[in-house]
């Protein structure tokens, strides 16, 4: 008798395996065919093909039917629509010159670079904060004057990469300053930073000019581990000093801006096509020369010069609004 219902059990166990099993395939079966349904959308869309609406996309056995009746997402409208999200996306990556005489639709051409008012001129020194910061950045001055004399290509390389050290610092110690304090830093973080990337891109449009020699290599190297150590040091201590050492430094920097684009109108450097990345960069025409450059970037450099000189002004009065 017991042997009678263990041979029913196992009937009984062996039919309800039976009908699990089938169940478990069936949903194989359509899972795999939801792969391959995938796999062929895919393909479609990597073929720029619209995908057409169906109600029958999977059929993988009369009990298992999948109803899809919602249109494809990758229409024509839709394709334009993402792909210009796509360019917004990739133009907020871009850098942004300094100036906004950059930013506008049509490009910029010389008699535009030209009609910038770039506003020459030298703010004389008043206090004995003034004088320090004044003749520091001459007895600079005449280091790179005896080393560079007229090769100013070679010479903007080199200074560029020392301009960009302020910029950062700056933006650096007003950053911790804005964490300790918890209060906003009403705009200086980023003017600070976006000078530092301007004064960098300066230097990427200029390697584009000419290449370095290994001399300059080891003066970069050497430069820019005494400058961000002093320059860091002293800003700590007098940031007004420190402010009003760089509008000058960008005074002079228009000096030989000024003197780079008069060895070129002489025809002593050779005006020759500019780099596609000052192209992109400033905006400027497609025939644009060398010194259509040499113009956008002493451009850069005034705006330098006037906002260090009124942050150096704002800490005086103690007022640190940057608008200027």
């Amino acid at each position: 008798m017991s042997n009678k219902f263990h041979w029913i059990y196992k009937k009984s166990a062996w039919k309800l395996l039976n009908i699990e099993s089938s169940q478990i395939y069936s949903c194989l079966y359509s899972s795999t065919n939801s792969t391959r349904a995938i796999g062929s959308a895919s393909a479609a869309i990597a073929k720029d093909e619209e995908i057409q609406p169906t109600t029958h996309l999977l059929t993988p056995s009369p009990s298992t039917v999948i109803q899809t009746s919602q249109p494809s997402i990758f229409t024509s409208k839709n394709k334009d629509r993402i792909a210009q999200l796509h360019q917004r996306n990739e133009v907020k990556i871009d850098l942004l010159p300094v100036r906004k005489d950059f930013i506008r639709d049509e490009p910029l051409t010389t008699e535009d670079l030209q009609a910038i008012d770039i506003q020459v001129y030298h703010r004389k020194p008043e206090t004995i904060s003034d004088y320090v910061a004044y003749n520091t950045v001459k007895f600079m001055r005449i280091f790179a004057d005896a080393f560079f004399q007229s090769r100013y290509v070679h010479r903007a390389i080199v200074l560029e990469t020392v301009a960009g050290v302020p910029g950062m610092v700056a933006g650096m110690f007003c950053h911790l300053k804005s964490l300790r304090r918890m209060q906003n830093d009403n705009g200086w973080i980023e003017r600070l930073l976006h000078e530092a990337e301007n004064e960098r891109m300066h230097l990427m449009i200029w390697m584009q000019v000419t290449k370095p020699t290994m001399m300059e290599r080891m003066v970069v190297t050497l430069a820019q581990g005494v400058f961000w150590n002093a320059y860091a040091f002293f800003y700590l201590l007098f940031p007004r000093t420190a402010h009003r050492m760089v509008g000058y430094l960008e005074e002079e920097a228009i000096v030989s801006y000024n003197g780079f684009a008069h060895e070129i109108l002489k025809g002593n450097i050779e005006n020759c096509p500019a780099p596609k990345v000052a192209i992109d960069y400033y905006n400027l025409d497609k025939n644009a020369k060398l010194l259509d450059v040499v113009y956008a970037v002493r451009a850069d450099e005034a705006a330098h010069r006037d906002a260090n000189h009124h942050f150096a002004d704002k800490i005086d009065t103690m007022d640190e609004n940057p608008k200027i």
